[in-house]
C-alpha cells in the first residue's frame, strides 16, 4: 500500500471564515496528507518560518500587522526559500501579479478556492521551487567553476554569433569586457592576422564535419603583444546534424612555445657552427668537447630546474595533455644532450689560435649583424691587451653568448661593444637600445644568458655587473685583471692575439 506524501503548510489568514474554508479544501485533498499549522498576524507567521520548515505558504496579504505587496517582501526576507501561494480577494488580483514578479509561485483568489485548485496550485508551487532551486544551484555551480578554474572558458552560439567569454579568459587575452565584447567577430579580431583563417578553418571542421577542435594560436593583447593559446572545444548538434552550441577553454602556452623555439635555435646554432668547421686539430676537439659540455651543461641544468621550478607552480592546475607537453620538453633536453655529445668533436666556432681574439670578434660580428640585421658598433682598439689563449677564447665566448642573447631576447637595433685597457683591467663592455628588463638581481644571476659569462668571468678572476630597466635597453659590464687575462699560458706558448692602437 502506498503510503500518501505528507506536506507542511503554513497558513497564514486573519479570516476565520476564510481560514475554515482553506482549511475544509486542504482535508479534502486525496493527492497528499497535510500537517496544517496556522498563524493570524505576519508576526506569528515570521516566528514559525524562523523556527520550522514548511513546504508551501498561504499567505494572506490583508492582514492585522501587514499590508499589500509589502506582506509579502517582509515573509520574503525571513524564508526566501520557502514556496509562497498569495491569498487575494477580487480587488487586490494585481497586488498578486506583482508578488509574483517579486518571487511568488501563485496566486489564489480567496473566493474561488476548492480542494483541486488548491491540490494542483500546492503541488506545482512545490515542484516549481524545487526546479528553481536545482537550476539556481547549478548556475551557482557552473560559476563556482568559471571562476576557479586556470583555463579560460568561452560558449558559442553558431547561429546568432554571441559568445560568453569567462573573466579568466579575458585576463589571458589581456582585455576588459568593454574591449571585447561577447560577440565572436570581436575576437576574430584581436587573433593574429597570419592565424585568422587556420581557427576559422579549424571551427569549420569541428562544426561541419565533427574533426576534433585543438588549436594554437597568438592573440594581441592590450599592450599589442601578441601571446600564444592553446584553445579546444566540443560543440553539439541538433537532428539535422547543425551546431548549435559550442564550449571549449583556452590555455596561455606563451611559455612552452617560446621555451620549444630557444631550444630549436639552439639546435640550429650548433647545426650551422658544425657544418662550417673542418680539419681540427685532435688536442682542439678535446678542448672544445669540454667546453660544450662545460657551456651547454650550465644552460641545460638552468633550463631543467626553471622547469622544474615552473612545473611544480602549476601543477595543481595542469591537465593531462599541459602534463605531457612538459614530458616532451624534457624529452628535447635530452635529445639536445645527445646531440652535443654527437657533435662535439667536430664543432668549434673559429680557429682562435689562428686568428686571435679580436679578429675572431670581427668575424663573428659580421655573420651575427648579417644573420640578424642588428647594427654593432665595436671599438676594439682602444688600448694593447695582450691575451693568452685561455682569456682570449673566454672574451670571444662573452661576447658570442652576449650577442647571442641579445638576437633572441631583447628586440635591440643597435649594440655597442667595447674592450678597452683599463690598468690593472681588461674591460668588456656591451650594451643594447633593446626593451631592457626590470634589475632583480636574483632573477639575472639565474638567467640562462648570464650564467655562463659570470662562470667564464669567474674563471678569469673577474666580475661581472648588469645594468639593465625596462625600455632602458641591457648594459652588460666585465671587469678582468690583466694579471690573469695577459699571464703565460702553462704550456709556455704565445698568445692568442693583441688589441693594439
Amino acid at each position: 500500500m502506498n503510503t500518501r506524501p505528507s506536506v507542511d503548510v503554513l497558513l497564514v489568514e486573519d479570516s476565520p471564515t476564510d481560514a475554515l474554508i482553506i482549511g475544509e479544501a486542504l482535508i479534502d485533498i486525496t493527492d497528499f496528507a497535510h500537517r496544517l499549522t496556522h498563524a493570524e498576524t505576519l508576526t506569528d507567521a515570521l516566528a514559525h518560518a524562523e523556527h520550522a520548515r514548511f513546504d508551501v505558504v498561504l499567505l494572506d496579504l490583508g492582514l492585522p500587522d501587514g499590508n499589500g505587496i509589502d506582506t509579502f517582501r517582509r515573509f520574503r526576507l525571513v524564508a526566501p526559500d520557502t514556496p509562497v501561494l498569495v491569498l487575494t480577494g477580487l480587488s487586490d488580483i494585481s497586488v498578486g501579479l506583482v508578488a509574483i514578479q517579486e518571487g511568488a509561485q501563485d496566486y489564489l483568489l480567496k473566493r474561488e478556492i476548492q480542494a483541486a485548485l488548491l491540490s494542483r496550485a500546492i503541488r506545482y508551487a512545490i515542484e516549481r521551487n524545487r526546479a528553481s532551486a536545482e537550476l539556481a544551484a547549478s548556475e551557482e555551480r557552473f560559476q563556482l567553476a568559471v571562476s576557479g578554474a586556470s583555463a579560460g572558458l568561452w560558449d558559442w552560439n553558431p547561429r546568432t554569433g554571441a559568445l560568453y567569454l569567462s573573466p579568466h579568459f579575458r585576463e589571458i587575452v589581456g582585455h576588459d569586457e568593454d574591449e571585447l565584447p561577447n560577440d565572436m567577430q570581436a575576437h576574430y579580431q584581436i587573433i593574429h592576422p597570419d592565424d585568422v583563417e587556420r581557427v576559422a578553418q579549424a571551427l569549420r571542421a569541428h562544426t561541419q564535419e565533427r574533426h576534433p577542435y585543438d588549436v594554437e594560436y597568438r592573440v594581441r593583447t592590450r599592450a599589442g603583444e601578441y601571446r600564444w593559446i592553446q584553445s579546444r572545444a566540443q560543440a553539439l548538434w541538433d537532428a539535422s546534424g547543425t551546431a548549435y552550441r559550442m564550449v571549449g577553454w583556452i590555455l596561455d602556452v606563451t611559455e612552452r612555445r617560446r621555451a620549444n623555439e630557444a631550444l630549436r635555435e639552439s639546435r640550429e646554432e650548433l647545426q650551422r657552427l658544425s657544418a662550417n668547421i673542418e680539419h681540427i686539430r685532435e688536442e682542439e676537439k678535446t678542448r672544445i668537447a669540454r667546453e660544450l659540455h662545460d657551456d651547454l651543461g650550465q644552460l641545460l641544468t638552468a633550463l631543467k630546474i626553471d622547469m622544474g621550478h615552473f612545473e611544480q607552480t602549476i601543477e595543481a592546475k595542469m591537465d593531462e595533455a599541459s602534463r605531457g607537453a612538459l614530458r616532451r620538453i624534457y624529452g628535447v633536453i635530452d635529445q639536445l644532450v645527445a646531440s652535443v655529445r654527437r657533435i662535439a668533436a667536430d664543432l668549434r666556432p673559429v680557429m682562435l689560435d689562428d686568428l686571435g681574439p679580436i679578429p675572431a670578434i670581427d668575424w663573428f660580428i659580421q655573420e651575427f649583424s648579417a644573420r640578424h640585421g642588428i647594427a654593432v658598433h665595436a671599438q676594439l682598439d682602444a688600448g694593447d691587451v695582450g691575451f693568452n689563449r685561455d682569456s682570449g677564447t673566454e672574451v670571444f665566448r662573452i661576447v658570442q653568448e652576449a650577442l647571442t642573447n641579445i638576437a633572441r631576447h631583447s628586440g635591440a637595433s643597435e649594440v655597442t661593444i667595447e674592450i678597452a685597457r683599463e690598468d690593472p683591467f681588461c674591460m668588456v663592455k656591451i650594451s643594447d637600445n633593446g626593451r631592457g628588463a626590470l634589475s632583480d638581481a636574483r632573477r639575472n644571476r639565474k638567467s640562462f644568458g648570464l650564467i655562463g659569462m659570470r662562470e667564464r668571468a669567474a674563471r678569469l678572476g673577474g666580475e661581472l655587473a648588469v645594468r639593465t630597466a625596462p625600455g632602458q635597453g641591457f648594459a652588460l659590464t666585465v671587469t678582468l685583471p690583466l694579471a690573469v687575462v695577459e699571464a703565460p699560458d702553462i704550456d709556455g706558448s704565445d698568445s692568442a692575439g693583441m688589441v693594439k692602437h
